[in-house]
């Protein structure tokens, strides 16, 4: 979340009404602590009177909780409820726990379904590994897109815009072995679209790698990325030809729940 007095994400004034009331729970939800009117009106850009208007017609309606102490705003249970009803009808993750732990099952490490945003991934769903040192994560963690393989395939198949402004900033280095050079992600990227997978060995995690195959939906736009996570010990830089197979059949498979139809 940026600091109170940034402006970078300031809304703009002719988005509707409830437009501006989600921006103001989105928010709030990724500053845990609370924010105030002040501080929340200059990360949004909006008027102090605008925001208040919304704060207090959300609160009024259980959405959000204001502490009596300090004035701050907070998400509600009510907010918590609906939030919960989205999950479940969320279903992608339970309808593709047979081909997950089937991929699981077949190559022993931990499986990951990741979403994404402008930049980075971010786990929506773990299956845990069944090899002897099983690396696990923690749904909402996230990563950046150059230095993960889920990164590398939003890069490599996500929309031409993010990619355009994402490789228009300084790299981040996570390890020696992250890719941090325009010149060396171009090349990356160029052969994650020709093979159809994409790795990252070492290069966010000494000593983990993790392999990923995009999730397609209709018309062939990307949904998010399957990956497997392990140690570089399992998991090797150049992995067993078993395991991507099994990978992009699980991919395949998950794809085409979404909608996804190849064409041939």
């Amino acid at each position: 979340m940026p600091k109170a007095g940034t402006s970078s994400d300031h809304i703009d004034p002719a988005l509707p009404t409830a437009i501006v009331s989600l921006q103001v729970i989105q928010a709030l939800a990724q500053s845990p602590q609370g924010l105030g009117v002040t501080q929340l009106s200059q990360h949004l850009g909006i008027p102090k009177a605008r925001t208040h208007r919304h704060l207090s017609a959300l609160r009024e309606h259980g959405y959000l909780v204001q502490d009596p102490r300090t004035n701050q705003y907070r998400v509600g249970w009510q907010l918590y409820l609906l939030g919960m009803e989205c999950v479940r009808r969320f279903d992608l993750t339970v309808l593709a726990q047979p081909a997950l732990q089937r991929l699981r099952d077949t190559v022993g490490q931990t499986v990951v379904i990741a979403s994404y945003s402008e930049q980075e991934v971010v786990v929506i769903d773990v299956l845990r590994g069944t090899s002897p040192l099983a690396i696990t994560l923690r749904p909402g963690s996230h990563f950046g897109l150059n230095s993960s393989a889920q990164g590398k395939l939003v890069l490599s198949y996500g929309p031409p815009a993010l990619r355009t402004a994402y490789l228009s900033r300084p790299l981040p280095q996570e390890t020696p072995h992250t890719i941090s050079t325009l010149d060396q992600l171009h090349a990356e990227l160029d052969l994650v679209r020709k093979r159809g997978w994409a790795d990252a060995p070492e290069e966010l995690f000494t000593g983990i790698n993790a392999v990923a195959a995009p999730l397609l939906q209709t018309g062939g736009n990307l949904f998010g990325t399957l990956a497997l996570v392990g140690s570089i010990h399992y998991l090797p830089a150049t992995p067993d030809p078993v395991t991507i197979n099994a990978l992009r059949r699980a991919a395949g498979e998950i794809s085409t729940m979404l909608g996804y139809t190849e064409v041939c």
